[in-house]
């Protein structure tokens, strides 16, 4: 049962106030009330204004009351089922724990059931959380200021993308220019029509209106012709753009496809040019591998699955570059999946170039290699250099 009212507290005004209503709340309230406050008014200056409003009995005070009863209701109907403090201590630590405080706070506040002692313990536990509050609002400050200096590192890398976009808008205005006068002049054109088509009207009083009709005709169909030509040369602005934004995304993806290329060229290179093979070999049973100068590969057996079949000679003499032995499976055009299987269980690794292969075999390396826990590496190309770069990466993990 409501019985204790908010002008009843002789010192929870200022929790109450700062606790269950929000800085919007009070400045939204401050009409009904009747507080006239200036616009320049702070947040403390409008809190200390309801602060001494609702020590009084009057309707100012309960107005705010209506308002937080209207506001907190679910957890005032929670507390009346309080019989004692302990129970209401429970439902007030329920509530805070599940981040209700505010509405916990003022049920506790209005519900004369509520002894004085356990408000006081809760009034403290309001306290302390509000220095608690301000310690971590200084911590925001500081990681908002950490944010800030990384944004504006952002905003840096963004300006330079920004200033490469720039160059090809101004390729599309300029041309967006050209089509815009071009615009121009079929409408002035257009207008000038319009002009001698309304002069023509004129001329209808001393002329045929057979002859007049004729003329009319005539430039309404030249009118028609012009709009069309209007909205195909605004048709063509538009496709021009278009094409523009197309060839800036094409461009970009042909930069990455030239960059992973170079790196391929780059690893086939490397691997024609250095001398893999150790001068003085040691068969693979040298007592520090580390500091051994054959292959990482050496003694491995890698399978490749798929690729062009005029080049397997080439894949397995690029493998004893290596160090390896490599398998070829041509992925299923002539050689069956059992015998896929069979080779699998020679090899230490599998390459599987993506452009050259079968959808059902990628599956069943993919599902061979992840049973018998053997690594697979799926090359971008079925070339010479492409599978240069993945034997060269299968030579960096066995380091």
């Amino acid at each position: 049962m409501l019985t204790r009212n908010i002008w009843d507290h002789a010192d929870y005004h200022c929790p109450i106030i700062g606790t269950c209503l929000t800085t919007a709340e009070l400045r939204t309230l401050t009409a009904r009330v009747g507080l006239d406050l200036p616009r320049t008014a702070t947040d403390y200056e409008v809190h200390g204004a309801f602060v001494c409003l609702v020590k009084r009995a009057g309707r100012p005070a309960k107005i705010v009351q209506k308002y937080l009863d209207r506001k907190y209701k679910r957890q005032l109907r929670r507390m009346a089922k309080a019989e004692g403090d302990e129970a209401a201590w429970a439902i007030w630590t329920e509530l805070a724990d599940a981040g209700e405080i505010p509405g916990a706070f003022w049920a506790a506040m209005r519900l004369r059931e509520v002894s004085a002692s356990i408000l006081a313990q809760i009034y403290g536990e309001v306290h302390m959380l509000s220095h608690l509050v301000g310690a971590s609002t200084r911590a925001d400050l500081r990681r908002l200021a950490e944010a800030l200096s990384r944004a504006e590192q952002l905003e840096s890398a963004l300006a330079e993308s920004k200033a490469s976009l720039h160059r090809a808008a101004a390729v599309w205005k300029r041309r967006n220019f050209e089509l815009q006068r071009e615009c121009s002049v079929e409408r002035a054109r257009r207008e000038k029509a319009e002009r001698e088509r309304i002069s023509l009207r004129e001329l209808l009083e001393t002329r045929g209106i057979q002859e007049a009709e004729r003329e009319r005709d005539a430039l309404l169909k030249q009118h028609e012709r012009l709009q069309d030509h209007v909205i195909e040369l605004e048709a063509q602005n538009r496709r021009q753009s278009a094409i523009i934004e197309t060839n800036y995304r094409e461009e970009s993806a042909l930069r990455t496809d030239l960059l992973q290329r170079e790196r391929e060229v780059e690893t086939l290179e490397l691997a024609l040019l250095e001398d893999l093979t150790p001068k003085t070999p040691c068969g693979g049973a040298c007592r520090n591998p580390e500091a051994c100068p054959c292959p990482h590969l050496r003694g491995k057996c890698v399978l490749y699955v798929g690729g062009r079949s005029g080049l397997k000679s080439q894949y397995r003499m690029l493998g004893e570059r290596f160090g390896c032995e490599l398998l070829h499976h041509d992925g299923g055009l002539e050689q069956s999946p059992q015998h896929l299987q069979q080779m699998l269980t020679r090899a230490d690794a599998v390459v599987c170039p993506v452009d050259c292969v079968s959808h059902e075999a990628c599956a069943a390396v993919k599902r061979l290699c992840r049973g018998s826990m053997k690594p697979v590496l799926f090359a971008r190309s079925s070339g010479l250099s492409s599978l240069a770069s993945s034997l060269r990466e299968l030579h960096r993990v066995c380091q």
